[in-house]
């Protein structure tokens, strides 16, 4: 079969335009750094990229929410130390105020004390993140959680959800705690403080059985906000581990993906000498082809 010299010449042509193509495509990945210019350069290493991309943006959301549950517990366990620490001087001055001796005049001493503590543990109760929601109320972050509908009467105004936030696959973990838990668990601890100080501001005779009672209130309500602040810890310390092992898997994926994507520059430099090499090859052979003539000896 005898060839041209316009066929040789379309040949040549298309070697060097598509020698010219590989040179361009191989600038681009050296600019970019990635392998992978489009799918079909790799469509097996395509599909292994998006499955580790869609997993890394599920590990990092899923970091993002234990972070802010980290965070909103923190809070928590701030203000619920602090009810611990005014519950526990309300025992102390309620087991002052069984001291038999004492007379009305000492048992309203106590009471102006005991009413500023009230009023903290129903500030501590009320308290609020810095979005302005509400801590304790359960679902209901829009409203107080607790109310003094009427003078000196207290009454929960929230509920007892939990929200379950997803921390890993399958995973979850409780963002919140309600006032309901922690103050109404077998009773209105803050209405039973203000009943107790009604009775220190008006009683003169015997007490030791309100002062039972009161003790066993606030042991009730001591032992709820110790049990919260336990579960607290135990949860921070659970989401800190979970934390910790999305960041294994986060660096153990993008060390995937840069494995399979990543354009390797020493084998890059070698393959581009070597289609300059080609090129000029080419291009030589081709202008001497357009020399030719039937009076033309090779």
């Amino acid at each position: 079969m005898r060839v041209s010299t316009g066929q040789i010449q379309r040949i040549m042509m298309h070697s060097m335009e598509q020698g010219g193509a590989d040179y361009g495509k191989l600038l681009q990945q050296m600019a970019s750094g990635d392998r992978l210019l489009k799918p079909s350069d790799d469509p097996l290493a395509t599909v292994r990229l998006q499955g580790i991309d869609k997993e890394l943006s599920a590990l990092g959301q899923y970091e993002k929410n234990a972070e802010q549950v980290k965070s909103r517990l923190g809070q928590e366990e701030t203000q619920i130390d602090a009810m611990k620490d005014v519950l526990l001087r309300l025992r102390d001055m309620t087991v002052e105020a069984g001291n038999g001796s004492y007379e009305l005049a000492e048992r309203q001493a106590l009471t102006q004390e005991m009413d500023s503590l009230k009023q903290t543990l129903l500030d501590l109760a009320n308290a609020r993140n810095e979005e302005g929601h509400y801590l304790f109320s359960g679902s209901k972050t829009d409203v107080a959680a607790i109310a003094e509908t009427a003078p000196g009467v207290f009454s929960y105004q929230g509920d007892d959800y939990q929200r379950q936030v997803a921390i890993a696959n399958g995973v979850t973990v409780p963002s919140n705690d309600s006032a309901k838990r922690l103050l109404f668990d077998g009773g209105n601890l803050l209405q039973q403080v203000q009943d107790f100080i009604e009775v220190l501001d008006t009683t003169a005779g015997d007490i030791s059985t309100q002062v039972g009672d009161m003790l066993n209130n606030l042991d009730r309500g001591i032992g709820s906000v110790t049990r919260t602040l336990t579960d607290i810890g135990g949860r921070v310390n659970g989401l800190e581990q979970v934390v910790a092992a999305h960041g294994e898997m986060q660096v153990f994926g993008q060390g995937l993906h840069n494995e399979l994507s990543a354009l390797d520059y020493g084998e890059a430099a070698m393959n581009m000498q070597q289609m300059l090499l080609a090129l000029q090859s080419t291009q030589k052979a081709y202008v001497n082809v357009n020399q030719l003539s039937l009076f033309t000896t090779l």
